[in-house]
């Protein structure tokens, strides 16, 4: 357990000096990580249908999915700001997970997972 912990901290860690640093927009990407404690490596793929973005209420829908069910989506600003968990459907599906932001449209969000992936994605006005 504590190896998903420090891998998941440091991919954390990773995203947020990326996007500090480049201070440019990450191509969305899927991650693999070893860890657990068999030392093996797990592929945790994580993939998104919808990111938008309503200017006039500030509030951001996701959905995704994720190659681990048991694993936990959290999305983040490019700058680092948390901004919630999208919420585990069952059935490796998540979201339809409304967060609020009142910074303005991020223009992209990172999602990471608990199981070592990450992924960034642009947002887009909201669609009803």
């Amino acid at each position: 357990m504590k190896t998903k912990i420090k891998t998941f901290v440091n991919t954390i860690l990773m995203v947020a000096i990326m996007a500090l640093t480049t201070g440019i927009l990450m191509q969305p990407v899927t991650a693999s990580v070893s860890g657990g404690s068999g030392g093996g490596s797990h592929t945790d793929s994580i993939k998104v249908s919808k990111c938008y973005y309503d200017a006039a209420t500030g509030e951001m829908l996701i959905k995704a999915s994720s190659s681990d069910v048991t694993a936990h989506l959290y999305a983040y600003t490019p700058s680092g700001t948390y901004l919630g968990e999208v919420q585990n459907g069952g059935g490796s599906r998540y979201g339809g997970t409304v967060m609020g932001y009142v910074g303005g449209d991020p223009v992209s969000v990172v999602i990471i997972s608990t199981s070592g992936g990450s992924i960034t994605v642009p947002t887009t006005p909201f669609q009803i």
